[in-house]
Order: structure tokens, then C-alpha cells, then sequence
């Protein structure tokens, strides 16, 4: 849905940028599980917040991180070990007060299970979420449907959707005439930061950019749409 929050692009052109809904001042923390070989989005909100904190176990700290910016060496799952740490124990151990923050998340495919088995009330501290959906060409399985479908109502709980965007760094399938990216990224607000739905968003988004020049660009299925 399309709220009083304009977007606007953060992050490099084409992949790694986002479309985040413009209700950005104030906002304490970024939480940035995920860490690619640039920090393009990453850099712009550290000059936005307090604090911006990285974590991925599959590379390196990143060189030349400002002094508000930390990494941690570990995956983000739903359990605390020497390779991985829980998303709420994460959160709970940087931020334990923080009620503004913002969620960026790109952790290929383990999404839904740290969605899934986030704490009730820990999703909702954070004020914009930015997730990037992996996998999708696996919907027609029962077991990811529902587990697609778990996440996608939790985070409609409290969340509301502000854009959708086709990612192209995967190739397209076919469902029914019409080609579906099994990648794709989504914008949510919270609720209580929105005063008025407006109306059905707009799709593509004029700032939308192709993820990959290597690919075609099929941009958003029609059956996406309200």
C-alpha cells in the first residue's frame, strides 16, 4: 500500500540499493544481518543513526567502517552457538531499549525461520523492515508454502507493505504465462507510523532499478497487484 511516507532510494544503484518508506528521522539503530562485498546501504544510514550493526559468519569484517558501524562474525539464526547467534538475542544485546529501528535483511533463504521464531514484540521494535525473500520458486511445495505464508502474516501483524520489487540476480520462472523472480525484496512500515493507507501502491516504482544488467527485467507479476 502506498502511505504518506514517500520512498526513497538508499544504497548503491542497481543491487544493494533499497526503497525505504521516508520516515527515516530519528531512527536509533540498523540492524544489517547479511554483509555484501559493499557497504553502500550500510554506510548511507550510519550517517542517519547511531548505530549501524553487521553480522555474517561467510565473510570478513568489512575494511573502513566508520566508528558507529560493528560487525560480528556470526550467522543470524534461531539458535545461540559458536557460529551463529539468535535474531532476538542479537537485537536484545546491542539495542535492549531501542523502539525506532531498522531492520535490513539479506541472509538467502534463512529468513523465514528467523522470522518465524522471532519473540512476539521483538519485530515490532523496529520501525522499518527491509527484507529480501529468497527461494520462492519452491512455493509450490507445501511445507515452504506454509512457511512462506507464517512469515508473510507475522510481519503483516504489525508491519504494513510499502513496495515490491522483482529481483533479477536469480532467473525468472514461469507460472501461468507470466514470469515470477524466485528472489524479491520487500519494504514494511510499522503501523503505528502510518496515519492513512492511501491507496494501492504503485508498481514498478519509478525509482525501481534492475538488481542485475546480465538479466531480463520482468519487473512485478500482475497478480501481485491489488
Amino acid at each position: 500500500m502506498q502511505t504518506e511516507h514517500s520512498l526513497v532510494r538508499i544504497g548503491p544503484d542497481f543491487d544493494g540499493g533499497y526503497l525505504v518508506p521516508n520516515d527515516l528521522e530519528n531512527i536509533q539503530a540498523v540492524f544489517s544481518p547479511g554483509v555484501s562485498e559493499t557497504l553502500g546501504f550500510d554506510l548511507e544510514m550510519s550517517d542517519r543513526c547511531d548505530h549501524c550493526y553487521l553480522a555474517d559468519a561467510s565473510v570478513g569484517e568489512p575494511k573502513n567502517m566508520p566508528p558507529n558501524m560493528s560487525f560480528l562474525n556470526k550467522f543470524i539464526g534461531n539458535s545461540n552457538d559458536a557460529d551463529f547467534i539468535s535474531f532476538d538475542e542479537w537485537v536484545a544485546s546491542n539495542e535492549p531499549g531501542g523502539q525506532d529501528l531498522l531492520l535490513q535483511m539479506d541472509i538467502e533463504g534463512a529468513e523465514y525461520d528467523v522470522i518465524n521464531t522471532a519473540a512476539d514484540g521483538v519485530l515490532s521494535r523496529f520501525r522499518i523492515i527491509l527484507l529480501e525473500f529468497h527461494d520462492f520458486e519452491n512455493v509450490f511445495d507445501r511445507g515452504r508454502f506454509d512457511s512462506f505464508c507464517k512469515t508473510i502474516n507475522k510481519l503483516n501483524e504489525t508491519h504494513i507493505l510499502c513496495h515490491l520489487h522483482s529481483n533479477n540476480t536469480k532467473p525468472y520462472y514461469t507460472f501461468e504465462n507470466t514470469l515470477v523472480a524466485p528472489v524479491f525484496e520487500a519494504s514494511f512500515i510499522r503501523r503505528d507510523r502510518v496515519q492513512s493507507v492511501i491507496k494501492p501502491a504503485l508498481a514498478p516504482h519509478p525509482l525501481d532499478q534492475a538488481n542485475s544488467e546480465k538479466l531480463p527485467d520482468e519487473r512485478i507479476p500482475r497478480f501481485w497487484l491489488v
